[in-house]
């Protein structure tokens, strides 16, 4: 079996305290491990962006375990757990977060120069990331002259651009319009052949049914059932699982 990358034991969050404390996430566990795209599905409020911004080390667990590669993040420092983020993992959010007095080539290259690469180094590479997902002759536009297909595809290349170890996406086709949705799903589709680590909450159905390796449901903070796409979406064991299928797949 391949190495595990990203490794969540008995993972919960609690905001607040007392009688108005919120469980936003109850003793979550689940591995993914080298290559694998694991695909997060649940209604909204059920706690996949924060196993998201968890798994990343965005949040901090009010309790639990999360390793990436080994290393707990939790008994991190600030600075190392920074270090990190930066090094190790790629976010990929609804919102694009380019900076819009950038070239799409500027914005994928700046975490690089933030990080102490030299300027030309840091623009070839930004390129060679363009390039992967399909954007090369944008290199030169500003966000407010591309679709928001091209938008993503744009923060996809700047997360690649940092050589990541594993992928974080959170709903990265909700701010599309559906004819854009496609591109930037080819694009996920090629990084996940080419063995990119991801883990994606998304509600593309025919997405997590073809590409995923790992299909988690959660609801109300827990994960209430995962397995194979076709185990997942063919035969689900869980009430709660098949009440959220029926209602999708009637839409």
């Amino acid at each position: 079996m391949n190495a595990a990358v990203l490794r969540l034991s008995d993972v919960h969050r609690v905001h607040g305290d007392g009688e108005a404390a919120v469980h936003a996430l109850r003793g979550v566990s689940f591995t993914a491990y080298a290559g694998e795209l694991v695909a997060v599905m649940g209604p909204s409020g059920s706690g996949k962006s924060t196993l998201l911004t968890i798994a990343g080390g965005l949040d901090q667990p009010t309790s639990g375990s999360v390793e990436v590669e080994g290393t707990d993040l939790v008994g991190l420092g600030q600075a190392d757990r920074a270090r990190m983020r930066r090094t190790s993992v790629g976010y990929v959010f609804q919102g694009f977060n380019l900076v819009p007095a950038l070239t799409a080539a500027e914005n994928v290259a700046l975490p690089r120069e933030l990080d102490g690469v030299r300027s030309g180094k840091a623009r070839r590479d930004a390129l060679a990331a363009l390039e992967e997902v399909g954007i090369a002759d944008l290199a030169d536009r500003f966000p407010d002259d591309m679709s928001g297909g091209q938008q993503q595809r744009v923060a996809i290349a700047r997360s690649l651009c940092m050589n990541p170890r594993i992928m974080l996406f959170d709903e990265p086709t909700s701010a599309l319009d559906p004819e854009m949705i496609k591109e930037v799903l080819d694009v996920m589709v090629g990084l996940a052949e080419e063995g990119m680590t991801m883990l994606c909450v998304t509600h593309e159905m025919g997405f997590a049914r073809s590409v995923a390796d790992n299909v988690v449901f959660m609801d109300e903070g827990e994960i209430v059932e995962s397995g194979p796409p076709g185990t997942f979406f063919d035969n689900p064991k869980n009430d709660r699982t098949k009440l959220f299928l029926k209602q999708i797949l009637s839409h």
